[in-house]
């Protein structure tokens, strides 16, 4: 089945840019999902939400073209950017179609980081990986303590990486455990320190009162979410620095990425609001956006300040956290963050964890299910996954 989106939209030329399909009849697949129409990626499937265009008063609509099991189905977004619902055709003419390719889980049996999140299996679109930091920093796993709320969200395990031993991860906190030094979990991991910048393209500061998004001028010149630099500036340097890497050429009829992520601090609840806070960044190198894409909805970086933190063990009773190193310290649950990307352009996806101002007192970044897919958005966006 193919997924047929059809913009109706007053976009401007930088922006429409981005939504310009290229024509083509192939395999991309259709599968169940929460929203009105099921916009499946490499590594899952994302269910559209019908308000998710909704910008200057006007809300997205859905157009179903064929109720037939199997055959298209139509997306039709109106959307009200400055009043306007101009009619926007793109080089097909009326119709172009987003397919994403098709997906089968390959992480069952191996260890491979993006095996586990869902890239590099056999016969689907290969991306250039690698890593940096020390091999007992990053790992994967099949689920994190003794419920299901970390279980993976695609395939059968998902990648870890943190600013200390992923073996600590499973070592219970002892009672009456010290939350200014944790028994576990409060490891420095080596000579991984890059201090006061970041490896690039990754960059600290802001790009200024607005993001890329307002001023596509300012792609290139820093942080477009203007999300690093607050939490940066109060710590003296970056160490126990661990990153995943990704490198590939966005396929002709892909608009979006997405990810799945959690992330998980021992720095909670006794440095927070301070300059010793661990932080992790999701970062994108593109045509439309330098920056971090995983950040709160009041612009918070992923760390302990943030606003997902919905996991706070502050009594160590919490059953989420029991027999494992987070026990009376914290986490988020799944997250998911989408952007928009532009097809057959070059892209760099980086996926970092850190101290700041210490090597101590640890975080974990779990992550999962990358998706090529058909969300069309440019700036990114970070929610509950699900």
């Amino acid at each position: 089945m193919h997924v047929v989106i059809r913009l109706h939209c007053g976009f401007g030329t930088a922006a429409l840019s981005l939504f310009l399909l290229a024509c083509g009849d192939g395999g991309g697949r259709d599968t169940a999902a929460t929203g009105p129409a099921g916009l499946t990626g490499l590594g899952g499937t994302k269910g559209d939400d019908p308000n998710a265009m909704d910008e200057g008063g006007t809300t997205a609509g859905f157009e179903d073209d064929d109720g037939e099991s199997g055959t298209p189905v139509g997306v039709k977004f109106d959307v009200g950017y400055g009043g306007t619902s101009d009619e926007v055709e793109d080089t097909c003419g009326t119709e172009c179609e987003c397919e994403t390719p098709e997906h089968v889980p390959c992480d069952a049996g191996g260890s491979d980081l993006f095996n586990a999140i869902g890239l590099n299996c056999v016969g689907e679109p290969q991306v250039t990986t690698s890593t940096s930091g020390p091999i007992t920093a990053m790992g994967v796993r099949t689920g994190f303590g003794n419920t299901n709320t970390w279980a993976p969200t695609e395939g059968a395990k998902f990648a870890v990486i943190g600013s200390g031993f992923i073996s600590d991860l499973d070592l219970a906190t002892p009672p009456g455990d010290s939350d200014v030094g944790p028994t576990h979990c409060n490891d420095d991991i080596g000579n991984f320190d890059p201090g006061g910048t970041l490896p690039a393209p990754l960059r600290v500061n802001d790009v200024g009162a607005v993001d890329c998004v307002a001023d596509p001028t300012l792609v290139g010149t820093g942080d477009c979410s203007n999300t690093i630099a607050g939490q940066f500036s109060q710590g003296s340097s970056a160490n126990d620095y661990v990153e995943m890497r990704i490198e590939l050429d966005v396929p002709p009829d892909v608009i979006s990425i997405s990810y799945d992520f959690a992330f998980f601090t021992t720095e909670w609840p006794f440095y927070a609001s301070s300059g010793y806070n661990d932080m992790y960044v999701g970062w994108l190198e593109s045509e439309n956006w330098t920056g971090n894409i995983s950040f709160d909805t009041a612009g918070n970086p992923i760390s302990l300040n943030a606003g997902f933190l919905d996991y706070t063990d502050q009594g160590g009773g919490l059953p989420e956290f029991a027999g494992t190193c987070m026990a009376r310290h914290a986490g988020t649950g799944w997250l998911s963050t989408t952007v928009g990307v532009t097809p057959n352009e070059h892209i760099t996806v980086v996926f970092a964890i850190f101290d700041l101002s210490d090597s101590i007192l640890d975080s974990y970044a779990f992550i999962d299910n990358f998706v090529l897919g058909c969300d069309p958005q440019i700036g990114p966006t970070t929610q509950p996954e699900g």
